[in-house]
């Protein structure tokens, strides 16, 4: 059954069905967890996050930012990687955000900042905040986590992040070939989108985890932007899983599929690694 569900879910996380995830979204989930949909962080009808809150909702708060090649997916997918991290303890949000061809970028990477912001005063200042995606979600929370003008311009500094969990991120993919993407990153605007280019500088604690089979997005992304990090002194952690693909990695986040790639604890370890760590430069 297992296998079915994950094989369903790679459909509906390439964008063509919707009976995967709702299968493995159905399984997922306990009492000790409180669930609460569409909570609005700005005017937009897709800005809005869901929330999973375990019964002690005082540890880490970790923000999951969707894929889906920026003009698709939703938040409503990843209820079995929710309700999966809060039943470990964290507190979880799963942002919606605008999507092309409604917007084009930075307009998307501007709407996760919103969301951090509200998020972080809604759940608690104080306490430490991780920022996490997948695919083109790992794209946008980088530069969330990198650029730090994203964070100014809502009020706030790259010191409310503890640490940038990227899954399968695309952090350095100029050229654009594909008309798709061509329209969503106008051409004036393409250096701005690379997060490597940002790579300089104190940043947060970086777990960058990318599956060797992937041919969505080439493990290269993530080999490249761990390099170009470490190579600026910031502490950064790459895990490369042999024979994994774009999607089993981030399904893995569930309770089903957790034996199918260690995503889910190597998460874990990274949040208790960094989550009272000392402060970084800067901070």
């Amino acid at each position: 059954m297992a296998r079915v569900i994950a094989a369903l879910l790679i459909l509906t996380l390439s964008g063509c069905a919707s009976v995967g995830s709702s299968l493995l979204n159905a399984v997922s989930g306990d009492d000790t967890v409180t669930e609460r949909a569409d909570i609005s962080y700005g005017p937009a009808p897709r800005m809005a996050y869901d929330l999973y809150t375990p019964d002690d909702p005082t540890g880490p708060i970790l923000i999951y930012v969707h894929g889906g090649s920026w003009d698709e997916g939703d938040k409503g997918i990843y209820r079995f990687l929710g309700t999966g991290f809060a039943g470990d303890g964290l507190e979880v949000a799963i942002p919606n955000y605008r999507l092309s061809p409604e917007v084009v970028f930075p307009a998307f990477v501007e709407d996760i900042a919103l969301a951090v912001r509200e998020i972080r005063d809604d759940l608690g200042p104080d306490r430490p905040l991780f920022l996490m995606g997948h695919s083109a979600g790992a794209q946008i929370a980088s530069l969330i986590a990198y650029d730090p003008r994203y964070l100014a311009e809502v009020g706030l500094d790259q010191c409310v992040i503890a640490g940038f969990i990227g899954v399968s991120g695309p952090y350095d993919f100029l050229p654009i070939i594909n008309p798709r993407y061509k329209r969503v990153f106008p051409e004036d605007t393409r250096p701005e989108s690379q997060a490597i280019n940002f790579a300089d500088g104190p940043k947060p604690p970086s777990l960058l985890l990318h599956g060797t089979a992937d041919v969505i997005v080439h493990e290269e992304d993530s080999i490249l932007m761990a390099q170009a990090l470490s190579d600026a002194g910031n502490l950064v952690e790459l895990k490369r899983y042999e024979g994994n693909g774009h999607i089993d990695i981030i399904s893995a986040t569930s309770d089903l599929l957790r034996d199918d790639a260690p995503t889910h604890g190597d998460v874990m370890a990274f949040i208790s690694a960094y989550r009272s760590a000392a402060p970084r430069p800067g901070c």
